[in-house]
């Protein structure tokens, strides 16, 4: 009987086919993952901090012609990663009964409040940065004086994000503060 002169060992074959499979689950593996990190990242938008942020302002009484209030700013964090953030500053601006109601270019054509009341940081001196971990809100105040015949009041507050490239978060809160105040 003739040798078949290409016949080929079955583990030869085997192994041949062993690599085909592996090359084939790599590839695959390739698609999914990069299917996964779109659908997570792009389309769902986790790559973004999902953070929600807001402002108010407490008046809690008054003494010697001032209203004693506390700014405060809530920080919540919706997201899956602990969020750093750096720059937690505010303003507080008031309006006198006196004042014209004028709009500025400044604040986008909004009402202008000319009469700065205090500005600062949420944070402590000796602090840089802070963080809000996930499914956690964080609650930063400050107290201020502000004179008793104040009609108005806008508190802006703002952080920027650590290694982020300077991106930042705004709130905001405006107050008609009432004409009579329980000490």
């Amino acid at each position: 009987m003739p040798e078949k002169q290409n016949e080929r060992p079955l583990s030869e074959v085997l192994k041949d086919w062993g690599s085909f499979v592996q090359s084939v689950a790599t590839v695959l593996s390739f698609i999914v993952g990069g299917w996964w990190v779109y659908i997570k990242f792009v389309r769902a938008q986790e790559k973004y901090p999902n953070i929600e942020f807001s402002a108010d302002i407490n008046i809690i009484g008054q003494q010697n012609g001032f209203l004693i209030v506390e700014l405060i700013a809530y920080v919540e964090n919706k997201g899956k990663a602990q969020h750093q953030m750096q720059d937690f500053n505010f303003d507080l601006n008031a309006l006198f009964p006196q004042d014209p109601i004028l709009p500025d270019q400044r604040w986008g054509g909004q009402i202008d409040f000319p009469h700065p009341i205090c500005s600062g940081s949420f944070l402590p001196a000796r602090s840089k940065f802070f963080f809000v971990d996930p499914g956690t809100t964080a609650k930063y105040s400050y107290i201020a004086g502000v004179p008793k015949e104040t009609s108005f009041l806008i508190l802006h507050c703002r952080f920027e994000y650590t290694n982020r490239g300077r991106t930042a978060h705004t709130a905001e809160k405006t107050i008609r503060v009432p004409k009579t105040v329980t000490p």
